[in-house]
């Protein structure tokens, strides 16, 4: 399932869930499992960035002593709110691991 077009969320419901995602972390993987994410692929697609994103502000945050994880957090808040207003965006670098998962 490939998509070539910018995607967008299939409800309100699922921009409130992406931008959650972004907020949580890598534990936004939920959402991937949800019947939500099977069905809207928007929804999965932002679910694995943040879950790439999550990890990325983990890792980054152990080599820098936290200031990383802190820069990442305050972008993850800049995603979740355009999130929460249904924007399609590619997180760069990462966009490419989650679009492999989400689209398999």
């Amino acid at each position: 399932m490939e998509q070539n077009a910018p995607l967008a969320p299939a409800n309100d419901t699922n921009k409130i869930l992406a931008g959650v995602a972004y907020l949580l972390g890598w534990l936004a993987i939920i959402f991937v499992f949800m019947d939500q994410g099977k069905e809207d692929p928007w929804l999965r697609l932002h679910a694995w960035q943040a879950f790439f994103l999550g990890i990325a502000a983990v890792v980054l945050s152990m080599i820098t002593f936290g200031i990383g994880g802190l820069i990442i957090v305050v972008i993850e808040i800049i995603y979740a709110i355009m999130a929460f207003q249904g924007k399609y965006f590619e997180v760069p670098v990462i966009y490419g691991l989650a679009k492999g998962q989400a689209f398999k």
